[in-house]
């Protein structure tokens, strides 16, 4: 497909040319995905995982700039129940190393109990990596496994140190 059609397709509808073998994919890949999970029957989510995958493929194949404008446009259904807890996790830890080390600086020989980590600057870092919605990870097992907490309030994170 020539790529100014694409675009043009693209701004006017906000959709993505679409032919009946690319509905006839998605309809395998998602048995297929149904058949990883040992189930016998296609569910919402496996159909979600197969679109996911064909505009995976179909954006990398094209220009960077309208990938670039296509990542952006259909960023909702790329991240759809993507798990990135384990990346928030990742960040967050460092965020709290980098806090750690920040007060034993100037506080030298006094003992911590928490660490408290601004929201702000955890959601700077997940922006940056196109993660918008927190609310599932403050909630996640990863979060409250690791001794974390989240103050709504005072938009904090705070981690007992044992």
């Amino acid at each position: 497909m020539n790529a100014d059609l694409i675009v043009r397709a693209f701004k006017a509808t906000g959709s993505v040319p679409i032919t009946v073998r690319h509905v006839e994919s998605i309809i395998r890949m998602s048995e297929a995905h149904a058949k990883m999970h040992l189930r016998t029957y296609v569910t919402e989510d496996d159909v979600n995982a197969s679109i996911r995958a064909m505009l995976e493929c179909f954006i990398s194949t094209q220009k960077f700039s309208v990938m670039r404008q296509m990542r952006r446009n259909f960023s909702r259904f790329l991240s759809y129940k993507k798990d990135n807890n384990e990346l928030l996790l990742f960040l967050l830890k460092q965020l709290v190393k980098e806090q750690v080390h920040y007060r034993q600086a100037q506080n030298q020989g006094v003992e911590m109990n928490t660490v408290v980590v601004a929201e702000s600057d955890l959601m700077d870092k997940a922006r940056q990596l196109n993660i918008q919605n927190m609310t599932q990870f403050y909630r996640s097992d990863h979060f409250l496994n690791n001794h974390f907490t989240y103050d709504l309030k005072r938009k904090q994170i705070v981690q007992a140190l044992f």
